[in-house]
């Protein structure tokens, strides 16, 4: 069962999300008006993200909307092959078990090299990031310099159904959905065709999620967030 936990007032500042109409035809200095830039793309392909915190604008939507899923295919191509060997080591069971990951010694992973916001200023395509920070940002969304924690307490836990950050404001949905950790060849020449033809693939990915349905033994109370105790997160 997930521990509620109080919300700490200074996380819910930093993540005061702010709409703004047809955003993504603003060039730089309308962007920055509203406190955003454009930087190194998310997992998920998009590129605006907030100048303080580096969360990224549209993941910040999704996680605000109670959506939980990916489709590997569908990953920018830099995060493709590293999220791929990172899923190779979940055990994935049931949407409110634990689910463990190992790496090839049988030992549980502490960080992995994944690409970060970072690299629009350092040059450095990958950063060490913390192994749950890294599932939460494939199956939620990226959060920039925010911290994830996860609810359940176990250290060795991979479901993102168990993990949280400052955007997460309900219980999580029933399940990971889609949840695709496979290649599939299809797919694959389906997401090179957009690219070539520098169309976005959120239209693709959009009609696979469906309506986020809340678990039911999570149904009464939402809960509460505070990462006081949280890890330092890249």
């Amino acid at each position: 069962m997930l521990v509620a936990m109080k919300p700490n007032p200074k996380t819910l500042l930093q993540t005061s999300f702010r709409h703004v109409n047809l955003i993504e035809s603003l060039n730089e200095a309308q962007l920055a008006e509203h406190g955003y830039y454009q930087g190194y793309a998310c997992a998920h392909g998009h590129l605006i993200r907030d100048s303080s915190h580096h969360w990224c604008y549209e993941c910040a939507k999704k996680i605000l909307s109670n959506v939980c899923g990916f489709d590997i295919n569908y990953l920018q191509f830099e995060y493709k092959t590293k999220y791929h060997n990172l899923w190779n080591m979940v055990e994935i069971g049931e949407p409110d078990e634990c689910w463990s990951i190992k790496n090839s010694t049988g030992s549980t992973p502490k960080r992995v090299c994944m690409p970060s916001y970072r690299a629009w200023y350092t040059g450095r395509l990958s950063d060490n990031v913390n192994v749950h920070k890294a599932i939460y940002q494939c199956a939620w969304g990226d959060v920039g310099d925010l911290s994830v924690t996860r609810l359940c307490g176990n250290g060795g836990c991979a479901n993102p159904l168990h993990m949280v950050s400052t955007w997460n404001r309900t219980y999580p949905p029933s399940k990971v959905y889609p949840l695709v950790t496979k290649f599939d060849a299809e797919k694959l020449m389906l997401a090179g065709r957009r690219i070539q033809q520098k169309k976005s693939l959120d239209e693709v990915v959009k009609n696979a999620y469906k309506m986020p349905i809340t678990n039911p033994q999570y149904a009464k109370d939402a809960p509460e967030y505070n990462e006081e105790n949280d890890n330092i997160d890249i």
